[in-house]
């Protein structure tokens, strides 16, 4: 917990917009991260579960428009996090996920890489 945040991760490789559906329904929403803050916090929730070797969605994609990275809802998104060379997949991965040590861009359909969701509830 952050703040009055409360995290669960919904197991399972779906694409983000069935893990946003599968937040709702779980009476939270997909997990807008706004601050390094909230970053750190998180990725300490998800050591604590033993997910270290995958990453998990998280709202934002920049489908629309390469580059501009917005919410679910249509809005920009005010803090990222990229790590290393992220974002780094151009046209191809337009959808954030979140790991123990980075926050990157992948493709928005379900992948190996991605066996989770965050929500926040």
């Amino acid at each position: 917990m952050l703040h009055s945040s409360c995290y669960q991760t919904l197991s399972g490789q779906v694409t983000q917009s069935t893990g946003r559906a599968n937040c709702q329904a779980a009476g939270g929403h997909l997990d807008l991260v706004t601050t390094a803050e909230e970053t750190s916090a998180i990725q300490t929730y998800l050591l604590k579960k033993g997910l270290t070797e995958v990453y998990g969605w998280i709202d934002g994609t920049d489908v629309a428009t390469d580059g501009v990275w917005l919410t679910g809802s249509g809005e920009e998104l005010p803090y990222i996090g990229f790590t290393g060379v992220e974002p780094n997949g151009g046209m191809a991965e337009n959808c954030l996920v979140v790991g123990v040590s980075e926050v990157v861009d992948l493709t928005c359909d379900s992948n190996s890489y991605v066996q989770y969701t965050l929500c926040e509830i």
